[in-house]
């Protein structure tokens, strides 16, 4: 049985067009969820992982597979319904998941023949026996997988050129932003992988900068953080010599310890969300969590920086609470 498993090109950024931006190389990461699921398939399927992101492949000269699946965020979903109407011309049954499938089902099942939502560590063997035995259903429903289903990536099946390796160390966000999907697609539990797994894992690895895919790295609450240090001290004592990026909210900065730890397991930069300049601002998007203790956003950042770790800030404009001058106002605040 073969399968390919399809990462369609996104129209935003491409590593074959760095020649229009050399940043373009920097903002495509490989399909670390095509990768998970290449890892739980069974050895009795010919696996195969195309990421049209660098570049589009000639399907007509390839094998024709058994079974096709895709993932796609939005930007990708037009992409992704051309893919589909090609296997299924073939009468290759097609599978399609991730956050836009998820979020816009009914849009998705009208372009391909099987639906999953959600996560689908759980529900990814019955799909394959389902089309094994020509039974393939029109939706399976994913939910949230386990910590001990999230299994290594494959990371041996993809070819070189991309700047950056990824993993994923832990799913779900306790902030629950209004404007987020984290928390409607992965949920408000913050569900941690096992140390020794992530580490493992993170040795499998070729790249030698690497992306944490997490949403939320440290969590917020004490034992969360009481976690992470736990995770970038083995890292530390791995010496994995790696050097990674992630994403966390500004309590990153609250611990001395924390900070220390990560810079000695290999961080080098953290992309935080402030989203607004203003009180006001952040509690239209339901996020509190950066009002508390009266934090001051520039001494946070300096804390991070002292640790040889870069700041990426993030900002939303066009709130109903903003006014004229929002523009000059969240660019001051970045540049402070």
């Amino acid at each position: 049985m073969r399968l390919y498993l399809i990462n369609p090109s996104n129209p935003l950024v491409s590593i074959v067009r760095v020649k229009e931006s050399r940043w373009n190389r920097y903002r495509v990461w490989k399909p670390l969820s095509l990768m998970v699921l290449a890892g739980l398939t069974p050895p009795e399927w010919e696996v195969s992982i195309v990421d049209e992101n660098l570049g589009a492949p000639d399907y007509p000269a390839m094998p024709r597979p058994d079974l096709v699946g895709i993932t796609a965020f939005t930007s990708q979903a037009n992409r992704a319904y051309e893919v589909a109407a090609h296997f299924r011309r073939l009468g290759v049954r097609v599978v399609m998941g991730g956050i836009h499938a998820t979020m816009c089902l009914d849009e998705v099942m009208g372009r391909v023949d099987s639906v999953v939502t959600g996560e689908a560590e759980g529900i990814w063997a019955q799909v394959l026996e389902d089309v094994r035995h020509g039974n393939l259903k029109r939706r399976y429903d994913g939910g949230l997988s386990a910590v001990d289903r999230i299994q290594p990536a494959r990371h041996d099946l993809l070819a070189a050129g991309y700047a950056l390796g990824a993993i994923q160390t832990t799913r779900g966000c306790p902030l629950n932003c209004s404007f987020c999907s984290v928390t409607a697609f992965n949920g408000v539990h913050y569900r941690q992988r096992l140390i020794a797994d992530v580490v493992r894992e993170f040795q499998l690895i070729r790249e030698r900068r690497v992306l944490v895919v997490d949403d939320n790295l440290v969590g917020t609450r004490p034992e969360h953080i009481a976690r992470a240090k736990d995770l970038f001290h083995a890292m530390a004592q791995a010496n994995l010599r790696k050097e990674w990026v992630a994403q966390a909210t500004i309590n990153f900065a609250d611990d001395e310890e924390l900070l220390t730890l990560a810079a000695k397991a290999g961080c080098r930069g953290v992309f935080i969300g402030f989203e607004s300049p203003t009180p006001e601002g952040l509690r239209e998007l339901g996020k509190k969590f950066n009002l508390l203790k009266g934090r001051d956003f520039h001494a946070s950042v300096r804390r991070i920086q002292q640790h040889n770790i870069l700041v990426v800030g993030s900002f939303i404009i066009g709130l109903d609470i903003d006014e004229l001058g929002i523009g000059r106002r969240i660019a001051e605040t970045a540049i402070q």
